[in-house]
């Protein structure tokens, strides 16, 4: 049986990750070799479609949710190969601390056989190709994220802004009343009242 683990620091928020890592569908912006997932709702017991990239060329996988600890871990194992993933999260500070395994437990002789040639390589390699992609896509969406002090600047601004556009409105009602008599004809009574 292969079990590889693997231990990292995301610079990212432990909400903005298990985002990425619960929602299954997205799996295939970030996971190596997950071209597609049909998932209806994810709960633990439950399964889904899941398409991958394989040594054996693609292969559609049903997929088992063993355990799901909201914002915590979930265990995912495939029922046609044995693979298997379990992360586990932790918050570490304005980022999330994420352990990994990552392995298979072979169904059948095929598995059994690709799994003491060449399981412990694959699944490491896997799991580090994977982890590294988690990592720059939780980053990016952190950064497209403002943080609390940027939404209370920007609610501000737009405060501000909408203020300022109120007073305008306002002074451009006034301005109108005082040149209502030019519409007249009457210039010289306009610069008048606009002293």
């Amino acid at each position: 049986m292969s079990d590889s683990r693997r231990q990292v620091l995301i610079d990212a928020p432990v909400e903005i990750v298990w985002a990425l890592v619960r929602d299954v569908n997205r799996h295939p912006e970030w996971w190596p070799r997950v071209v597609d997932v049909q998932c209806e709702g994810l709960e633990e017991g439950c399964s889904y479609r899941q398409v991958t990239e394989s040594p054996f060329g693609y292969q559609e996988l049903d997929v088992v949710v063993d355990q799901l600890d909201e914002r915590r871990e979930l265990r995912i194992r495939c029922t046609n190969t044995g693979t298997f993933v379990d992360p586990a999260l932790t918050p570490a500070g304005r980022g999330t601390f994420l352990d990994a395994r990552f392995g298979m437990e072979p169904q059948n002789t095929g598995m059994r056989v690709f799994d003491a040639i060449a399981g412990k390589r694959h699944f490491r390699r896997w799991l580090e190709q994977a982890l590294d992609a988690l990592q720059r896509a939780a980053n990016q969406q952190a950064q497209n994220v403002p943080s609390a002090r940027q939404r209370s600047n920007s609610a501000a601004s737009m405060q501000r802004a909408t203020s300022a556009s109120r007073d305008r409105r306002s002074a451009g009602s006034r301005r109108s009343r005082y040149l209502e008599p030019v519409a007249y004809g009457d210039a010289a009574n306009a610069r008048k009242s606009a002293e």
